[in-house]
């Protein structure tokens, strides 16, 4: 596989850097910030050999400054919090954008916050199902299947200044 793959897949995120973000003006406007602001990502696990964890880290805090740019030079009058999780089943590192308006990040499990992103794209790295989850289940052992899930999400507040 040569570089050129890993650079034509980058490239191909280019435009998730400079996208456009939707930021509410109460706590009303969470789910149209929620269906606007989120990205999800993969990669085929021919890539697995090339990506690294500082790839990535380049690539979202290029996201990151980009969204802060946005925030300041926005009309609004309140920041963001930019998050990033690992959603196992689809096999997607995905991030979002919501109002600091929130108190809570909108997930129905519960959370544990991790201090560097590099958590969560090592998990999504090493993640053994990149070319999809077997039909047949993967998860034969039954103690797993009831304990409670916790979703490990990396957050950071983009501010207004």
């Amino acid at each position: 596989m040569s570089m050129n793959s890993k650079e034509f897949y980058f490239k191909d995120l280019e435009e998730i850097i400079t996208d456009p973000i939707l930021i509410g003006s109460s706590e009303d406007d969470l789910n149209e910030e929620i269906d606007n602001n989120m990205w999800r990502i993969s990669f085929d696990a021919e890539l697995k050999k090339v990506l690294t964890v500082n790839d990535y880290k380049i690539f979202f805090n290029r996201v990151i400054q980009n969204r802060r740019e946005q925030i300041i030079g926005s009309t609004s009058n309140h920041g963001m919090i930019f998050y990033l999780w690992f959603d196992q089943l689809a096999c997607q590192i995905r991030f979002n954008l919501i109002s600091v308006l929130h108190k809570k990040l909108p997930f129905q499990c519960d959370v544990e916050i991790v201090e560097h992103m590099d958590d969560i794209i090592l998990t999504f790295l090493n993640s053994p199902f990149h070319d999809g989850i077997p039909i047949e289940g993967y998860n034969d052992n039954i103690e797993e299947e009831f304990k409670p899930y916790i979703l490990r999400v990396y957050q950071t507040i983009l501010n207004k200044d």
